[in-house]
């Protein structure tokens, strides 16, 4: 006797409705936004990832997973980033926009 499954399609429905399914969405949303702003202001600024990382303080290949969009970043590490950027990290908490 075989038990059903469900199709790929029928479970990946389902946890996409889900609370955490959201949540983990989001975060990754936020990480993807911030690495396409250090990206963005990188290459205004014509440096290289290797460059910036240096300046950094870490490896470039940290700061190509953070441009990528795959690490949510630490404040210290965004200040980090920011100063050898020459620019501002503005951190703001405001309502939901209706």
């Amino acid at each position: 006797m075989s038990t059903p499954h469900s199709s790929y399609k029928e479970l990946a429905r389902q946890r996409r409705g889900s609370a955490q399914y959201r949540q983990g969405h989001t975060e990754a949303h936020r990480a993807y936004l911030i690495g396409q702003a250090i990206r963005e202001r990188r290459l205004a600024l014509g440096l290289s990832q290797t460059e910036l990382a240096a300046r950094a303080g870490m490896t470039q290949p940290a700061l190509s997973r953070l441009e990528a969009g795959g690490v949510i970043p630490t404040i210290p590490l965004l200040e980090r980033i920011t100063t050898a950027l020459d620019a501002d990290l503005i951190l703001q908490i405001a309502p939901h926009a209706a």
